[in-house]
């Protein structure tokens, strides 16, 4: 029986895992077909979103199996883990912003602090809802399936992070407007998307089990969007000069990215200390 189960727990994974890496090449067909759409907004972006999301619903139902994928927020003896999902990703800008500073190759483009406040909290909530569908696909139904089949911590860590990013590999090829890759490639884009959603992946797995929802993932992926990528990239309240940001890029620096991928394994051994003690 168990053996029964464990195979259609693998061949449920695996139509997941097929719908997640094709929904990009669905999505970008559709766009050939329907040319007069927003760039950046069009269906088929909307399609390669959403797709991940709605099988990893229907496959929980299928198992019988939904409310174990972290629907509940539950904030109770867990305000810790929020506060850290909060604000780990200004505290990884702010750290960018001082030793791009102290080094001399920090840009500042004026703007009011209530303008800066007001960037911050409109980027915040216009990318909660989009992180719904991620978080709910790759921390939910995906990461929850790894776990089930046995998966140890790292090949978990691993397989979660590279199909997140190979998710990925149609948004920045096609679905991204040209005018992000003014100082990279779209293949080399792909490639360092990867790596970082890889490096990324430990935090956002170990925050999602000490909290046991996923809701906390969608708050640091929405704070991720809301500082780093709003200040650095979106509205260039702030830049860091090419020769200091392979180092110090809040979002793709090797100093921050090692950060990210430390905190996550802190949290591994705070979530692994707590399931020994209980």
């Amino acid at each position: 029986m168990n053996e029964k189960v464990s195979k259609r727990d693998k061949m449920m994974l695996a139509v997941f895992i097929f719908v997640t890496i094709t929904a990009g090449s669905f999505g970008y067909f559709v766009d050939q077909l329907l040319t007069e759409q927003p760039e950046g907004n069009s269906l088929g972006m909307g399609l390669w979103l959403v797709l991940p999301f709605f099988t990893g619903i229907v496959l929980q139902i299928i198992n019988k199996d939904l409310n174990r994928i972290g629907i509940r927020p539950n904030f109770k003896n867990n305000l810790k883990w929020y506060a850290i999902a909060v604000m780990v990703f200004p505290c990884i800008a702010l750290v960018s912003v001082i030793l791009a500073k102290i080094s001399g190759g920090l840009i500042v483009r004026e703007i009011k602090l209530n303008a800066l406040f007001g960037l911050v909290i409109t980027a915040f909530f216009a990318n909660f809802i989009k992180n719904i569908f991620e978080e709910f696909a790759w921390r939910g139904y995906l990461f929850l399936n790894l776990e089930k089949i046995g998966m140890n911590d790292w090949y978990l860590y691993l397989t979660n992070g590279l199909i997140w990013g190979m998710w990925h590999i149609t948004y920045y090829m096609f679905f991204l407007p040209d005018e992000y890759f003014t100082k990279i490639s779209r293949p080399m884009m792909v490639i360092v998307g990867i790596v970082l959603m890889i490096f990324w992946t430990p935090m956002f797995v170990e925050i999602r089990r000490l909290t046991n929802s996923v809701w906390s993932c969608v708050i640091l992926h929405s704070m991720e969007d809301a500082v780093p990528t709003m200040l650095f990239v979106t509205a260039n309240v702030f830049q860091i000069e090419e020769r200091y940001s392979i180092m110090l890029d809040p979002i793709s620096g090797i100093v921050p990215t090692a950060f990210v991928f430390f905190i996550g394994l802190g949290l591994r051994r705070c979530r692994a200390k707590r399931e020994q003690n209980s």
